[in-house]
């Protein structure tokens, strides 16, 4: 695949970035050379081969799930910018865009 400055700006508007001409030359030299990594990759003899899906063997390290008694309500609200115990106040997010009011 030929890495062209189409190609690039597709990529940057793409992602969202304003690239310079400088910007947009360093990238399409990093691409090029990702490319050509992946190239080398692919020239690989996988054959024999198995497919694995983690490089060293893994498993999951799981705790029992024991019960424990909660965070009292006064600790779990202590630092809260706004609180009407038991509960946590927070900026509403839905409904009008006016003023921004605290609702429990």
């Amino acid at each position: 695949m030929d890495v062209t400055d189409e190609l690039v700006a597709k990529i940057a508007r793409l992602s969202r970035l304003a690239l310079g001409e400088e910007e947009s030359a360093e990238m399409k030299e990093h691409f090029r050379k990702v490319l050509g990594f992946v190239s080398e990759l692919e020239s690989l003899d996988l054959e024999g081969v198995a497919p694995s899906l983690f490089a060293l063997d893994a498993s999951n390290v799981q705790r029992e799930d024991e019960p424990a008694p909660s965070l009292p309500a006064g600790a779990a609200l202590a630092n809260a910018p706004a609180a009407h115990p038991p509960f946590f106040l927070v900026p509403r997010i839905v409904g009008d865009a006016g003023e921004p009011e605290m609702s429990p």
